[in-house]
């Protein structure tokens, strides 16, 4: 690899983030296990909770989880006590930018869908002795959960992006941020859809093609969004490391 990004470098510090962060995952496994056991729909309560509780169950933890502690991805980078410490980490800040992206996206994702199949099986197995009958595991190849997982990485990036540009109240801040975006180009979009839909017609045709029009703002919403909103969060870490000399 070149300079700018070394996969042992890389691998470290994903390797020390993972560590700094074992508490939080900690602390968020029991809390899932206590709401799978003594929730509304748990294994105390209910003979059944099938595979659609543990999607559920999985899909909240991604989007809590996922915003609270992206928000935080650089909270190191602009504390005062911490950030002499980020910057003179002995990597570059396009792996220390990849290495927070990876901890958010591919670590969480993949160990809430490991942690949920250990916890179904747990919960299924205290229910048979309970209560009996058939019982579902939940799957971490669920087809459900996997078309919901691009739209957390579009939410995840903006978070991240979020957590790189503001110093203070990064989620709050965040989140004002995208109600605002929202809310434009929501009366956006509404004004253009409801101007090409009236009708430019072109010899009796339509002259724009909607469904081109609709594909290509997934396309941008689902794919250029994200990667554009890493990118930026890596500009803004190479900026600060840049400004210090680092």
């Amino acid at each position: 690899m070149n300079d700018q990004l070394s996969l042992r470098r890389l691998g470290l510090l994903l390797r020390n983030d993972v560590l700094n962060d074992q508490r939080t995952l900690l602390i968020v496994s029991a809390i899932i296990t206590v709401l799978a056991l003594f929730g509304p729909a748990g294994a105390v309560y209910s003979s059944y909770t099938g595979a659609g509780f543990y999607r559920t169950l999985c899909l909240i933890a991604l989007f809590a989880v996922g915003t609270i502690t992206t928000s935080r991805a650089f909270a190191d980078l602009h504390g005062r006590a911490t950030s002499t410490a980020f910057l003179l980490l002995p990597a570059t800040s396009l792996e220390k930018t990849v290495a927070r992206l990876l901890l958010g996206t591919a670590v969480l994702i993949g160990y809430l869908l490991l942690f949920t199949t250990a916890l179904s099986l747990l919960v299924e197995i205290l229910k048979l002795a309970v209560f009996g009958g058939e019982n579902v595991l939940f799957s971490p190849f669920d087809p459900v959960v996997w078309s919901v997982v691009p739209h957390y990485l579009v939410v995840q990036a903006l978070f991240f992006l979020g957590a790189a540009w503001f110093r203070r109240l990064n989620f709050i801040k965040t989140l004002l941020a995208l109600v605002v975006i929202v809310a434009g180009l929501t009366a956006f979009g509404v004004s253009v859809t409801w101007s090409l839909t009236e009708g430019v017609h072109f010899e009796g045709d339509y002259f724009f093609d909607f469904d081109f029009f609709v594909g290509a703002l997934y396309y941008a919403y689902i794919v250029v969004l994200p990667v554009f909103c890493w990118f930026v969060a890596w500009l803004r870490v190479k900026e600060t490391q840049v400004r210090h000399g680092v």
